[in-house]
């Protein structure tokens, strides 16, 4: 650790001196004054689990440190070109100190900027927590082109992802050219902007290949020798033939579906207010039924996880296919979806007074059906988290002496349903109840000196706790987290 610093010390120094540049770092250390975990499981004699409270006192950590706030950030420019580099660390105790990301650009001319490097592009973000990623969002390393002039600003962005590349064919991604499951085309981003006396509007459009990583254990893969999966497999089945081919199969892991996103915003600012609102399209195309055949290996690693192996074969398939853009029907057939989300924030400033309202609906798929209790399927759009509501507040009040209070509501979905105790022999969607899930702060932020400190009561409702096999009761996953973390920060 101290060679580490040794040299970043001497590089910053170095830095400083030849080229000008402008050096920042600081040091974050987090913990917990106290914390109540409502979700500790107690086993009793007999085996029966339940939701027990669980108390801890006093705790302190290397915080893990996002590139919003760095360690140690190195920076130059002038009027013509400039570069950027970010240190941290990857938290829970974590000390070692690695590049967070980098990027460089210069100007051939005065209204157009070319980028190299991690970059990250959006029509709206709200400034609530930050942790929003709205549809339109793209980030990741690879060329951008700015073209800013007057009131009209507009990006392209070429994403390939850190070591990886935009365009592949299937001999480079295979080695074969029989039906590649990888993406042809990673990424691509464009931006642009008018903005006036009325405000801003924004639109853009995003074009992501299907792929993911190959994983290659034999040098060939085992689902592009084997004949075309029958269409009536469910992927729990295609994931147990790869299972007993485990020793010779290759997969595609993180697997996504071809992806195109397009939207439009609006934003303005009028006296203390401030809002603007996004309305983005995405539609993600159905796969072959051997492209289904090749991402069984991934369907099977991803099923043996602690956080899912406990789910049943249909709960399983539902979120997997979620996070991988994919849905299949009753003929366990892929579909092509189309999904909607729109999303607003606002803020408004008053004196020592600042509020702030971020709200995020989403609807999954237009397409989407469900099974109900007598095997029967049907349309829905509400049928197991398919639809969202996130929603976000924030109040904080400045005093005199320098502190800020302030309180903090949110939900990533208030519309979430988790799974009730099965009755052993039906498998649907009938299975499944709404919970609350939400954080809930109150706190404070001051100085003192250089030394800047946070601390809040938090509370964290509607854990899930007890495995949905276990359940005896269907509220044993409604429990609360209370914490009081607090965090010091020095910036130098």
């Amino acid at each position: 650790m101290k060679k580490i610093v040794g040299i970043l010390a001497a590089a910053a120094l170095i830095a400083t001196s030849v080229f000008a540049a402008d050096v920042s770092a600081q040091v974050r250390i987090a913990g917990d004054i106290f914390a109540y975990d409502g979700t500790t499981i107690k086993t009793d004699k007999d085996g029966k689990k339940t939701a027990a409270g669980s108390f801890k006192m006093l705790r302190a950590a290397t915080q893990s440190q996002p590139y919003w706030t760095p360690y140690i950030t190195l920076s130059t420019s002038t009027d013509e070109a400039g570069a950027s580099v970010l240190f941290t660390t990857g938290g829970d105790g974590t000390t070692d100190i690695g590049i967070e990301r980098s990027n460089v650009w210069f100007k051939p001319l005065d209204f157009l900027t070319i980028k190299a490097g991690f970059q990250e592009y959006n029509m709206n973000q709200e400034t609530i927590d930050w942790t929003t990623i709205s549809a339109n969002h793209a980030d990741s390393f690879g060329y951008g082109i700015l073209y800013a002039q007057d009131a009209i600003a507009v990006n392209a962005f070429l994403g390939t992802g850190n070591n990886g590349w935009l365009f592949q064919d299937a001999v480079a991604g295979y080695g074969t050219t029989e039906d590649p499951a990888v993406a042809q085309v990673k990424d691509i981003y464009v931006n642009g902007s008018y903005e006036a006396d009325f405000g801003k509007i924004s639109a853009m459009f995003e074009f992501q290949g299907k792929g993911g990583e190959y994983v290659d254990a034999t040098g060939y893969s085992w689902a592009l020798k084997t004949p075309t999966t029958p269409a009536t497999q469910t992927s729990s089945a295609v994931a147990a033939q790869f299972e007993a081919k485990a020793g010779e199969a290759a997969y595609v892991k993180g697997f996504h579906a071809q992806t195109i996103t397009f939207g439009a915003g609006y934003k303005n600012t009028i006296d203390n207010l401030t809002f603007w609102a996004d309305v983005v399209g995405t539609s993600k195309a159905a796969i072959s039924d051997k492209e289904k055949a090749f991402i069984a290996g991934d369907f099977a690693q991803w099923s043996k996880k602690d956080e899912n192996k406990d789910k049943s074969d249909k709960q399983k398939e539902n979120d997997y296919y979620k996070q991988a853009g994919l849905f299949f029907n009753k003929d366990n057939k892929s579909e092509d979806i189309f999904g909607l989300t729109v999303d607003g924030f606002v803020q408004y400033d008053m004196d020592a007074l600042t509020l702030k309202g971020y709200v995020k609906y989403e609807i999954a798929n237009f397409n989407n059906k469900y099974q109900n209790k007598d095997g029967e399927w049907k349309d829905s759009l509400t049928a197991y988290n398919n639809m969202s509501l996130g929603l976000k507040f924030r109040a904080d009040y400045k005093l005199d002496n320098g502190i800020t209070l302030y309180g903090y509501f949110g939900s990533n979905n208030l519309l979430r349903k988790e799974y009730k105790n099965p009755d052993g022999k039906i498998d649907n969607w009938d299975n499944y109840d709404a919970v609350f899930v939400s954080t809930i702060k109150a706190g404070a932020t001051g100085s003192v000196g250089i030394l800047s400190w946070e601390t809040y009561l938090q509370f964290d409702t509607g854990a899930n706790v007890i495995k949905a096999t276990e359940r005896k009761d269907n509220n044993q996953y409604d429990k609360v987290k209370v914490t009081m973390p607090v965090t010091l920060t020095v910036a130098f």
